[in-house]
């Protein structure tokens, strides 16, 4: 789990303050308790993450983004997209299971089964 906006470390001033500049958002209760449901599930994943992160920041900090990552860059358009309902410009990025397929390939090598723990795959935290 990535860190939480009401409680445990994060929820402080000083650390949510940096999480929030690096790209990393905080997960509010309604998302963690929708997360972990989820994860409760007959047939869930063996192995759940739940981080909020803002790629383009988080991602435009490094130096040089990884390969497994470059996919997750935000795709800069000539021009600027008007948002509907006043949104506040932030957008949200999802990432599609072959996304995710295409990055552990280039990882490990080969093909990793998505309802295989990583582990067998040989990825580790």
């Amino acid at each position: 789990w990535g860190p939480w906006a009401d409680v445990g470390m994060a929820a402080g001033g000083g650390v949510n303050a940096r999480l929030q500049a690096m790209g990393i958002g905080l997960i509010g209760i309604g998302q963690g308790v929708a997360a972990f449901r989820a994860s409760m599930q007959f047939r869930a994943p063996s192995v759940f993450s739940l981080y909020v992160v803002r790629w383009g920041q988080f991602l435009g900090m490094m130096p040089e983004v990884p390969n497994m990552l470059a996919g997750l860059m935000p795709k800069k358009s000539a021009a600027p997209v008007a948002s509907g309902g006043g949104g506040g410009g932030s957008s949200v990025n999802a990432v599609s299971l072959e996304q995710i397929q295409e990055i552990l390939k280039n990882t490990t090598g080969g093909d990793v089964d998505p309802d295989a723990p990583l582990m067998e795959a040989g990825l580790d935290s």
